[in-house]
């Protein structure tokens, strides 16, 4: 059918494309239009099958080793990606009421995050009362709270209830040190306890977790995500297995928690990487079928998020939610568009979940597998992703592993300099965030000053070096409120 179609047309070589874009750039040089991400990466603006051929990892099949196309090999056709839904709401009563709505209209996963005011076994029993636990999967990641959480689960659940819990209450202490500069001392004893505890109370459930929020958050590009993310999982699996217990075991409870950023073809790149990176890492642990054993949750970021024109934020989770889907993740979990300006309500949390409810019932994602497969330019970004990611991991691992490049503070001061250029592109003009450094709706009654690209966070007299999470647009919104109270 395709050769009918085009076989009136004469076939233009590559060479010839270049040729014309030349002539159309009225004499600038074609390498004007090539572009560099914050990872280092080389945007070529005219991707072709030919860049295809040195990447090995397209020539195999969905549920393949490497899994860069998916660990299933129906795809979503085999198991739609989970639906969850950030429920900004403290009150454990008040959860559970907006838990049950949201889970009658259309969510599949539940999730609870620090704001949740859990203190006893009463309040996990208030939060999850009534709820069909063996229908929806938990997906917790707590930097601190997971061992008293499945606590207080076995205290408010029957033990039926216990045992097909599914999904993950994932301790993850890495996070903490990186966010606050400190880990518990007996964070390991904690984590061995947490796993055994778990394993025999519920089964199926995970019981680790790897987040890279507090990386993302805090401005990491792709590569370093990437790379911490697996330096942090191997971590975990070594710390356990010198406690005896065996990779096989542990690493049917690691979940990893993604955080999605806002250049989507990255993203779906990021997503697609991340897979064979873990694989790899899993097949040199001896581990053959590492299909089982891929789990991954993507979060939304909030680095780009804004309070100014708010809604704008709805558009930009439409866009993370697409990538995150197309690079083939578990599950997605969405922050309302509002969050930035600290309180959420039932409108914002409803658009959430209905804009992941459109791509799947809708848009039908849910039919195809892979549907980024093939395309030049995610084949090419991928693998260069996979390849900085990997040699970014070794010098992490060269450097004595992850808490010892934190502890010395280099990580700290490579996400840094990734931050200092975001916001300086911003300053500049180089970079857009849409309502607030460009396209400013004067509806809100302020036009946000320049940022100051001199600027900087203040820096931890001593100790190890926390990292701290940014807004991008949070200097033009305070500027712009300064402005507002002067006028």
């Amino acid at each position: 059918m395709a050769e009918a179609l085009f076989s009136e047309f004469q076939a233009a070589a590559r060479e010839q494309w270049l040729e014309a874009v030349v002539r159309s750039l009225g004499g600038e040089a074609f390498d004007s239009l090539l572009t560099q991400t914050y990872e280092g990466i080389e945007i070529h603006p005219l991707p072709h099958a030919d860049d295809l051929a040195e990447i090995y990892h397209h020539r195999s099949l969905p549920g393949q080793f490497p899994y860069v196309r998916g660990s299933k090999a129906a795809g979503y056709r085999a198991r739609p990606w989970l639906i969850a839904a950030e429920l900004d709401i403290g009150n454990p009563r008040e959860f559970n009421q907006a838990l049950r709505e949201a889970l009658a209209q259309g969510q599949t996963a539940i999730t609870m995050n620090r704001g949740l005011q859990l203190n006893d076994a009463a309040d996990m029993r208030a939060a999850l009362a009534d709820i069909e636990l063996d229908r929806f999967p938990l997906l917790i990641q707590s930097e601190t709270r997971a061992p008293e959480m499945h606590l207080w689960m076995r205290v408010a659940l029957a033990d039926e209830t216990l045992k097909s819990l599914r999904g993950c209450v994932g301790y993850d202490p890495l996070s903490a040190l990186a966010r606050s500069g400190a880990m518990p001392r007996d964070a390991v004893e904690r984590l061995a306890a947490h796993v055994r505890t778990v394993q025999a109370a519920s089964p199926q459930l995970g019981s680790i977790a790897v987040s890279t929020a507090v990386y993302h958050d805090a401005g990491a590009n792709a590569v370093q995500e990437l790379a911490l993310a697996i330096a942090a999982g191997l971590s975990y699996l070594r710390t356990l297995n010198d406690r005896g217990f065996s990779i096989e075991s542990i690493s049917t409870k690691l979940h990893f928690f993604l955080s999605i950023g806002e250049n989507f073809f990255l993203e779906i790149a990021k997503f697609r990487a991340f897979r064979s990176l873990w694989a790899q890492v899993l097949r040199a642990l001896g581990l053959a079928d590492a299909e089982r054993r891929l789990r991954v949750h993507a979060r939304s970021g909030s680095r780009n998020k804004s309070c100014l024109d708010a809604h704008v934020n709805l558009l930009r989770l439409t866009t993370e939610a697409l990538s995150a889907a197309i690079g083939g993740v578990d599950s997605i979990e969405l922050a309302p568009f509002d969050q930035p300006q600290g309180k959420t309500d039932k409108f914002s949390r409803r658009l959430s979940r209905n804009l992941q409810l459109i791509l799947q019932e809708e848009l039908r994602l849910i039919q195809l597998i892979d549907p980024a497969g093939g395309a030049p330019h995610v084949e090419k970004l991928t693998d260069r992703l996979a390849r900085a990611a990997w040699s970014r991991f070794q010098a992490i691992e060269a450097a004595g592993g992850l808490v010892a490049s934190l502890r010395s503070g280099a990580i700290q001061a490579e996400i840094e300099e990734v931050a200092a250029r975001r916001r300086l592109d911003l300053a500049k003009g180089d970079a857009v965030l849409v309502g607030v450094n460009r396209y400013v709706d004067s509806d809100f009654g302020r036009t946000p000053l320049p940022y100051d690209a001199n600027r900087q966070p203040a820096a931890e007299a001593t100790g190890l070096p926390p990292l701290t999470g940014i807004r991008l647009a949070e200097p033009y919104e305070t500027r712009g409120a300064e402005a507002e109270k002067g006028s």
